[in-house]
């Protein structure tokens, strides 16, 4: 609190003001150099000059920052009025807004600039036109330490402030076998929201770890609050049992030493009961919530976004259009062979064939089978260049260009007499040219298919993304469920599609205390799998619905309804093609149903996107207008789900279930899809 007033009294006195400009913004952030955890306060002063003040219709709209690897939490003014300051001739009133930024790792941080804008009018007509300003104010560094090796105790888990524990047990007074509830606070000042889970041990009975619950006061300053973390203790003994004070090391940065907060000794009466036969269950077992140990990746993408998929709605009638138009060639005359086919003919033959007969069957094959121009045929060494560029190998390019000027000088003048069987020789000589041109399509498609699958298997973001799910299930494992729900969310970012990890990334939020990062999870996981039992329960914990029409993610994959339109379409082309004019009734029905199918698969893979939809995060409420002084209309709950209406600078104007309606400011909302 002390620190807060005494930066604001910085920044109004120490600020640099230029008075020729009529509104100055600056930003002081302090202290520059902290260790993991620790607060920086972040504050930036607005500074209007009296003559401008009047003229201004609405409240200028502050667009604060947003740094990477930092926690941020909104503070109150600790000024129950705006500052002033006089520069020479000129009187500025100070207005100071203040943000707290929690470091999450150790490195040099850059906070970028915050944004002010506001609007003047160009006359005193109160209906003159308005000239939009923009400010930005001074992006500040901090240095980020990570706390010190030097006496750090065994057992220390990460936790940074200034706490103090605390411990209850519901009842004192139990028989054997009947579960108590021991609840452990840690609190103080810090970020309690990344705390890590204590160590209990119980030695004259079990202890299973339960739920968690974090309570954060923004009301000053400095944030503090408390985080309170249950175990199902199952007392094996009799007697009046002491319950052994349990040990808290924590990193205090103010002091920049370790120290140990210890609970309060306890005792439990104990009496004898009918005790069952107790499972030696480990201290540090059984989370409170289970999550997906499997890791699949990224889910394929949705059947109608492939271009297979259009190209078979495309290509489906094709068939009847071809099929149609061959039954109506076949009506008007008879099929006629091919010139592979009349070669083919003339190499059975057991009469001699006249040499321009079977030259000009020779030449018709090879013209239906390459592209051939008349030089080709003419010139030496021109067709068994034309079929080496096809494919085909020198010899057999070269006997085929022989046998054809055999039959050149036979047909054409007194040539050499023809062999009898050279109607199957030049028939052999086709043949094999055909078939060494179509082989060589062969290596260059397998080609083509394994660079295909290399390109597909070298994914370096599926790797990191495997590689952080990993790691966010070591930390669930180990109670540290602030950092698994760091780890499952960045394998989500890595893998959009990766329901797996955001289904895993949701229950960690919500194990850890934050409701807005569960619900996001959650909503993205239901939206990727919509068949999927475990997040659907998972969303009904929450206290703010998620069954609403606005919030309910789709309970049917998009995907299959396309499938299901596209089937229909298909066989509807098919039976066109295989019976025309029959089965009238089943082709209404098929067409009716590819229609359907069709509008509903659109309509649910835009619900199922979620591109305009966001989750409100803690401590936001419904606005009447896009300003910081509006009238607050009401109150919203952490994982209320809002579709975007409007966007007005650093404000949203959500539609919610249940009629409501109103601006939120942005940095208060988490997107769902990724068009926001």
């Amino acid at each position: 609190m002390i620190l807060g007033v005494l930066l604001q009294l910085a920044i109004v006195a120490r600020a640099p003001i230029d008075t020729a400009q009529p509104v100055n913004f600056h930003a002081m952030a302090a202290p520059d150099t902290v260790f993991v955890g620790q607060q920086v306060t972040y504050e930036v002063g607005v500074f209007l000059d009296d003559q401008l003040r009047l003229r201004l219709r609405r409240n200028p709209e502050f667009v604060p920052p947003e740094p990477r690897a930092m926690l941020a939490y909104d503070l109150p003014s600790t000024a129950t009025t705006p500052g002033a300051r006089r520069v020479g001739d000129h009187e500025y009133e100070v207005h100071v807004f203040e943000r707290a930024f929690f470091p999450l790792e150790a490195g040099r941080y850059e906070i970028p600039a915050a944004e002010l804008s506001y609007s003047l009018p160009l006359s005193m007509s109160f209906f003159s036109r308005e000239e939009s300003h923009t400010l930005a104010a001074e992006s500040l560094t901090v240095v980020v330490l990570p706390p010190p090796a030097a006496g750090r105790p065994a057992n220390y888990g990460g936790a940074v402030g200034e706490l103090h524990v605390d411990e209850r047990l519901d009842a004192h007074r139990v028989r054997a076998g009947d579960p108590v509830l021991l609840t452990v606070m840690v609190g103080g000042r810090g970020n309690v929201k990344l705390l890590p889970r204590p160590m209990v041990a119980v030695p004259w009975g079990s202890a299973v770890a339960a739920e968690e619950r974090v309570r954060i006061d923004t009301s000053t300053s400095d944030v503090h609050g408390t985080k309170e973390f249950d175990w199902v203790v199952t007392p094996r003994d009799t007697g009046v049992l002491a319950l052994p004070p349990v040990g808290y090391p924590y990193f205090n940065p103010y002091t920049e030493r370790y120290e140990i907060a210890l609970t309060r000794a306890d005792t439990l009466r104990v009496g004898a009961g009918s005790l069952a036969a107790l499972d030696t269950t480990r201290a540090d077992a059984g989370p409170p919530l289970a999550i997906r140990t499997l890791y699949r990746g990224n889910l394929p993408s949705p059947p109608y976004t492939r271009p297979e998929f259009l190209a078979a709605a495309v290509c489906a009638p094709i068939p009847a259009l071809l099929l149609g138009g061959a039954r109506r060639v076949r009506r008007r005359r008879r099929r006629k062979l091919s010139a592979a086919d009349r070669l083919k003919i003339l190499s059975r033959s057991r009469r001699p064939v006249p040499a321009p007969a079977l030259r000009r069957a020779y030449v018709a094959a090879l013209a239906e089978r390459f592209a051939l121009s008349p030089a080709t045929l003419t010139e030496r060494g021109a067709l068994s260049h034309v079929l080496r560029r096809e494919g085909c190998t020198g010899p057999s390019g070269q006997r085929a260009e022989r046998l054809l000027d055999t039959l050149d000088r036979t047909a054409y003048g007194p040539g050499p007499e023809l062999p009898k069987d050279i109607a199957r020789q030049i028939y052999e000589a086709f043949v094999s040219v055909t078939r060494e041109a179509r082989d060589r399509i062969i290596p260059v498609l397998l080609l083509c298919a394994v660079i295909g699958v290399a390109a597909k298997a070298i994914d370096v973001a599926g790797t990191q993304a495997a590689e952080q799910f990993r790691q966010g299930l070591t930390a669930y494992t180990r109670h540290q469920y602030g950092p698994a729900a760091i780890g499952f969310a960045a394998a989500g970012h890595l893998a959009p599609r990766a329901a797996d990890a955001w289904a895993n990334a949701g229950t960690a939020a919500w194990v850890a205390g934050d409701t807005a990062d569960a619900v996001v999870g959650w909503q993205r996981a239901a939206r990727l799998e919509s068949f999927a039992p475990d997040v659907h329960e998972r969303l009904n914990l929450v206290r703010a619905s998620q069954e609403g029409p606005i919030a309910a993610p789709p309970r049917v994959d998009a995907g299959l309804v396309a499938s299901i339109a596209l089937g229909c379409w298909v066989l509807l082309c098919l039976l066109t093609a295989l019976r025309p004019g029959r089965l009238k009734p089943l082709v209404a029905v098929l067409a009716g149903l590819a229609i359907v199918g069709a509008a509903s698969a659109a309509w649910l893979a835009e619900m199922t996107a979620g591109d305009h939809l966001v989750v409100i995060g803690p401590g936001a409420g419904l606005s009447s207008s896009p300003a910081l002084g509006a009238e607050r209309v009401a109150a919203l709950d952490a994982g209320d789900v809002g579709h975007v209406e409007e966007r007005s600078g650093a404000w949203v104007r959500v539609r919610l279930d249940g009629d409501r309606e109103g601006w939120v400011e942005m940095g208060r909302t988490i997107p769902i899809g990724e068009g926001n």
